[in-house]
């Protein structure tokens, strides 16, 4: 029953988890969990496809075709990933591909759309205020050698998906969660990411493709489910980066239509004492006979300000 926090997982696993978890839905925080989820679950269709996805998997594809030119391959990647150079770049290669594998690299194509918004909140002596901001680029905080660190550009939300009482009730929830851990933080900012992610007969859908991580924030709301739409699988996952460098997963939990999944995601081994790390796995079409499956979620990175 939710919600489940890192008390309850203590409990579960037999040792302390000190960092935050809660496993909640929107009822429970106070939000008409029927009227949020009715509102947004149609919004998803209306988001652009993210490129970025299967330029990385191109050149992986290529990398794996031609191992000995790989280094020349990678070279190319960075600028390929960023929408600086097209295809044609890796012409020397594709035009060696033979008859099977030029199947295969054309059948990788966009399986996720997304949009982003930015909110800044700070507690008044009136209340809290919530303001939007632009977010020119995405960068996660995570090491330079890996893709997410680089800048991407993603379609900023339309203001009738985000600029909504709906909404902001669920930001102002949110951070009213982190202060409960943090009281001394008096603002935030909040990235949101609406992600809307595929799956066929042939390929399931995944939205979390480089495995467990982090993102790079104080504290993230790994998702916040809207839609399931014939689909099975797509479990919540958070693990425990030991000291042994092991991770360790404490959490199984496939979230439905209006739950959600908090915690604390980079730095907090410090502030807390665990390493916390999550991943959701891959999710598969339920009935065939009725087409794609789609898993609708809108994440949320969160940097705290004092």
């Amino acid at each position: 029953m939710l919600p489940i926090t890192q008390k309850h997982i203590s409990e579960d696993i037999g040792r302390e988890i000190k960092s935050p978890i809660h496993i909640g839905d929107l009822q429970k925080l106070g939000i008409n969990q029927q009227q949020f989820v009715e509102y947004f679950a149609n919004l998803f269709e209306e988001l652009s496809w993210d490129d970025y996805d299967p330029r990385r998997l191109r050149v992986e594809f290529l990398k794996n075709a031609f191992p000995t030119e790989a280094d020349s391959i990678n070279a190319l990647f960075k600028k390929y990933f960023l929408g600086e150079i097209d295809l044609t770049a890796f012409a020397d290669w594709t035009s060696k591909l033979n008859e099977e594998q030029r199947a295969k690299f054309e059948a990788i194509q966009p399986w996720r759309r997304r949009s982003v918004a930015k909110f800044d909140i700070k507690e008044t002596e009136n209340g809290y205020q919530v303001e939007r901001a632009l977010v020119p680029k995405f960068e996660q905080a995570v090491d330079s050698d890996d893709y997410r660190s680089w800048p991407r550009v993603f379609d900023e939300s339309p203001k009738r998906h985000v600029e909504h009482s709906l909404f902001y009730r669920f930001l102002i929830k949110v951070f009213k969660l982190v202060k409960t851990y943090q009281p001394e933080v008096k603002s935030a900012s909040f990235t949101a990411h609406f992600m809307s992610v595929k799956s066929t007969s042939i390929k399931p859908g995944d939205n979390s493709p480089e495995g467990a991580h982090e993102d790079g924030a104080a504290y993230i709301v790994s998702a916040l489910v809207i839609n399931r739409k014939n689909v099975v699988g797509g479990e919540t996952q958070i693990l425990e980066k030991l000291s042994t460098g092991k991770k360790e997963v404490i959490l199984k939990y496939t979230l439905q239509p209006g739950e959600f999944a908090f915690q604390a995601d980079t730095g907090e081994e410090l502030t807390f004492g665990n390493d916390l790390w999550h991943h959701v796995t891959p999710f598969s079409v339920a009935d065939c006979s009725k087409g794609e499956g789609w898993r609708d979620i809108i994440g949320f990175d969160i940097v705290t300000l004092t």
